[in-house]
């Protein structure tokens, strides 16, 4: 079903590849950033920049590692450059962390289930997602998790524990989320083909002993090095976070900025559910493909077990015992619907997928029948993803980052960078984390009002310096005009803009009087 010359093969991966990265790169920098985005990318101009190397003067919710990383890209553009430049060096780590991932999935393939065509299938599963395509030009985290939870399991799939220690920790030390995913690289550790303990039958019983020694010793060995290698990182982590002189440290202001965390309500758990499977749904949005993919490993499964043809290893069954307590933890825990939270599932899924698919082909015995069902199958795959891929190119999925709600924000910033003096108070209450990242470095004061109170008494004692407020088209700004008006001060628009549908997005006004 798929070649099997090693050159078409390599050709074959390549063209996966060039796919992805060109559907990767159409929709990049169509969108601008959700307040998360902005808070990170912040981070991380803060620390290319000298400003705050150890982000000793922010409340961090989330491990270093994702920030220094945007740091690094922020040192390869200049730091001094446009919004569009800095947008563009923040998106640079999750493009990368997409394009290897397929690239680890390819080799996951084929060092689980000694298989190039699962590994390749399974890479253009991945690539025409339109949830992966999607998150690899956002400034989340969870990419950036992802890649190294992919190479965490490569390692541990060929045996290398140490280095699977070591990528599993820089997992969690990109987003604390990493340590879910300790279960399964365990697991393909434990279930992986590629052993060193294979060794020949005794001659001797008095062998026997000195053997299982050995065996034992090394099977010691094995998890010591994987455990050491997960220390080393994590505790790189908290000697960094009790280096900072910012309390608390990251683990208890994650909770903190959560809002705690505990099992769901149950009144909940229906609305729950229906949510975290309208997300999961969306890794490939089609309806035909979902059934298609679901009912292949259904009957891959069950057709196995009945003896029917080669059912699924007992990989197979841990990827799949994984992914469905990763929703299940996800569904009776209260963590937020999100659909970030989903993102590392989606390779998993892609090789079981694969995997069912070519299982029930190669199940066809007769080899014009496996040629009529692979031009089928092919021929469902490009009816079933062709139009949700090009609406994820085009941006006009609700998935990964902002599709609209924020355009215009650059336009706003470079009002106050260009026409605003210097010392110029803007006053915020939604925009703060967006002025932090498109106005880094601007010799302006932010001013966060907590309430209405605060904003009159504030813009009246700094009634002397120039002073700016912005509202955005989803917000009332009428009950802010009248604080204000009441301490003598009016309103007057200096800049307004808009979406791409042409509505408006942000309205920018400067203060008058008293």
């Amino acid at each position: 079903m798929v070649a099997s010359n090693p050159f078409h093969r390599s050709a074959l991966l390549i063209a996966i590849l060039l796919l992805a990265f060109a559907l990767r790169l159409i929709p990049w920098g169509s969108n601008r950033f959700l307040e998360d985005e902005a808070l990170y990318a912040y981070w991380g101009l803060r620390i290319a920049t000298g400003a705050d190397p150890m982000l000793d003067e922010e409340p961090i919710d989330k491990p270093p590692l994702h920030s220094y990383i945007l740091a690094l890209s922020f040192l390869l553009w200049p730091v001094g450059g446009t919004e569009g430049q800095l947008e563009s060096a923040a998106r640079l780590p999750s493009l990368f962390a997409s394009i290897i991932s397929i690239t680890l999935v390819y080799s996951l393939g084929r060092a689980l289930f000694s298989s190039e065509p699962v590994g390749l299938l399974a890479a253009l599963l991945l690539a025409l997602s339109p949830f992966d395509i999607l998150f690899s030009s956002t400034v989340f985290t969870d990419p950036l998790m992802g890649v190294f939870v992919l190479a965490a399991l490569l390692a541990a799939a060929k045996d290398h524990l140490g280095a699977a220690g070591l990528l599993l920790g820089l997992a969690t030390a990109a987003k604390q989320q990493g340590v879910f995913f300790l279960p399964l690289v365990v697991a393909v550790a434990a279930l992986t083909p590629a052993s060193p303990l294979k060794v020949e039958k005794p001659r001797r019983c008095r062998q026997i002993r000195p053997r299982f020694n050995w065996l034992v010793l090394t099977w010691s060995q094995r998890w010591v090095r994987f455990a050491l290698g997960f220390a080393i990182i994590t505790i790189g982590v908290f000697w960094w976070d009790a280096a900072r002189t910012q309390r608390p440290g990251f683990l208890e202001q994650s909770l903190i900025s959560y809002g705690g965390l505990g099992p769901a309500e149950p009144g909940t758990l229906g609305e729950r559910a229906l949510e975290w499977l309208r997300l999961a749904s969306a890794f490939w949005l089609s309806p035909l493909f979902n059934g298609l993919m679901l009912g292949s490993i259904l009957i891959w499964f069950l057709g196995g077990r009945a003896g029917w043809w080669s059912g699924p290893s007992r990989i197979d069954l841990a990827l799949a015992a994984f992914t469905s307590g990763f929703l299940l933890l996800h569904w009776l825990v209260g963590f937020q619907v999100w659909d970030r939270y989903l993102l590392g599932l989606v390779p998993l899924l892609a090789l079981l997928a694969g995997r069912a698919f070519l299982a029930l082909g190669s199940a066809v015995r007769s080899t014009s029948w496996q040629r009529v069902y692979a031009l089928g199958l092919g021929a469902i795959l490009i009816a079933s993803l062709t139009g949700p891929v090009i609406r994820a190119a085009r941006s006009e999925l609700p998935l990964g980052g902002d599709h609209g709600a924020y355009d215009g924000i650059e336009h706003l910033a470079a009002y106050m960078q260009t026409q605003a003096p210097p010392g110029s108070v803007l006053y915020h209450f939604w925009l703060g984390y967006h002025y932090r990242f498109y106005l880094f470095g601007e010799p302006l004061r932010l001013h966060w009002y907590p309430d209405l109170k605060n904003l009159a008494h504030d813009a009246y004692v700094y009634r002397r310096e120039p002073r700016y407020i912005a509202f955005p088209s989803w917000r009332d700004s009428a009950s802010a005009e009248a604080a204000l008006a009441e301490v003598g001060i009016s309103l007057e628009l200096v800049c307004e803009t808009t979406r791409r549908d042409g509505s408006v997005s942000f309205r920018l006004y400067r203060m008058e009087g008293p």
